[in-house]
């Protein structure tokens, strides 16, 4: 079956009506997954848009066929796996009407080097120039847009050098 793409921009509003979704799933995953509270909650160094929707908010992209949230966490050494189970709901975001929404959680490997001092942009920029997994390959493909922290709100936290 072929992807549909909405051929409509993304912006600010899809990125807030992001964000709240992403909060509400944050909670809603440790709810369902308390064994992962103690070696993960805290470790969380970003929420963001990524993939074609995120292209899409560069005005590079080819239509938006989903909304694909990744949950960046730092490794913890005592348990170095996050489950990979992501989960899809299907949800009003802006301009778009019940659009899937996937969240995905994403482990950035303790051996990605960085500065000690660094922030979380820095962190998450290293982890995508570097590429020491699949998925840091995967995503490097296209782009990533910041959802959270604030801080990090519509920021382009990466642009791939040929988006096609």
């Amino acid at each position: 079956m072929p992807k549909h793409y909405v051929q409509r921009p993304v912006g600010r509003a899809e990125l807030q009506a992001l964000t709240t979704l992403a909060k509400a799933e944050e909670a809603a995953f440790f709810e369902r997954n308390r064994h992962l509270v103690r070696p993960y909650r805290d470790r969380l160094i970003a929420v963001a848009l990524c993939q074609g929707a995120a292209l899409q908010y560069l005005r590079l992209g080819y239509g938006v066929n989903d909304f694909d949230v990744h949950f960046f966490y730092s490794q913890n050494p005592q348990k170095p796996r996050l489950t990979r189970a992501g989960k899809r709901v299907h949800s009003d975001v802006g301009r778009f009407k019940n659009i899937p929404v996937d969240f995905l959680r994403t482990v950035v490997p303790a051996r990605v080097k960085v500065a000690r001092t660094a922030g979380r942009l820095a962190i998450l920029e290293a982890f995508l120039e570097q590429t020491p997994t699949p998925n840091a390959r995967h995503l490097a493909e296209k782009a990533v847009v910041g959802l959270m922290p604030e801080a990090i709100f519509g920021v382009i936290v990466w642009q791939p050098a040929d988006p096609g």
